[in-house]
């Protein structure tokens, strides 16, 4: 059995939690890649609860102006599984058609949708961007011990993200000179690709580090970006579950990773 199956197989049939799962399998193989791909939003930055918290300010807003008509539909926006099932990992336009249609409110071929979906994002911008402007950009620790470790190896690393904020988000903690390469929302309008789960992301980071994705390990906290990085042919896809919910770690081991944990510094190879 490889090691693949064996740490979906244990945590799936006796649900342990994923950091009683040796984390040893994954950094030896880790060290045996290339290259290294990690997600920026929410392992590189703190930021997904800066945004999950504007799309629940955005969208129960929403949900209330129109709940005279979908009065099925008012139910509050849910910080945690909404956004986790939603939109972690995903184009914001894509999570938000995704969540406007889990609740019955969202056509697709009515004229006005698309002013809809262009305005609710707006806002959800205006929100982000004032809780970053309040309270700056948090950093995980733990990520740039992992980069620093890596970079010790003489191993690139790139810092991938769906969102067009991802550079700015690096920038804005002064941490642009830490990756080998960048690669976010903004590059994705530009190249004309999908988001995840569509590899085309993942990639296109590779490729500006010049390995090839059989020799690259990715590293994420969206089952999204896990689906991505199997269909692209990603050597080592492992999981981040920094809540520690059983739930969550077990949708990540669903959609193909390899090893699931609660903190980057697991990943950290030892001395």
């Amino acid at each position: 059995m490889s090691t693949y199956q064996r740490e979906r197989s244990t945590y799936a049939d006796t649900h342990v939690s994923p950091s009683r799962v040796s984390p040893a399998p994954a950094r030896s193989r880790l060290l045996q890649c290339r290259a290294l791909l990690l997600g920026i939003d929410g392992l590189v930055t703190d930021t997904a609860r800066l945004h999950a918290g504007a799309w629940k300010r955005t969208l129960d807003a929403f949900l209330r102006d129109n709940g005279h008509v979908h009065r099925l539909s008012v139910r509050p926006f849910d910080p945690e599984t909404d956004f986790r099932r939603f939109f972690q990992g995903r184009a914001r336009l894509d999570g938000l058609q995704a969540f406007l249609t889990s609740r019955g409110i969202y056509d697709p071929g009515h004229p006005d949708s698309p002013g809809v979906l262009r305005a609710l994002v707006a806002d959800e911008d205006r929100y982000f961007d004032e809780q970053v402007r309040r309270h700056g950009v948090p950093v995980w620790p733990d990520s740039l011990d992992l980069v620093a470790a890596m970079h010790a190896r003489a191993l690139p690393v790139a810092a991938v993200s769906a969102s067009r904020h991802g550079r700015r988000l690096l920038e804005g903690a002064g941490l642009t000179s830490r990756f080998d390469a960048i690669v976010d929302g903004r590059d994705r309008a530009a190249l004309q690709v999908p988001a995840a789960p569509d590899p085309a992301l993942l990639i296109e980071a590779a490729r500006q580090l010049r390995t090839a994705p059989e020799h690259s390990a990715v590293v994420v906290a969206a089952p999204a970006w896990i689906t991505a990085a199997r269909s692209g042919g990603f050597t080592l896809t492992l999981g981040v579950d920094r809540e520690g919910h059983t739930n969550n770690a077990v949708e990540l081991y669903r959609h193909g990773a390899a090893h699931v944990t609660r903190s980057l510094a697991e990943l950290v190879p030892r001395a």
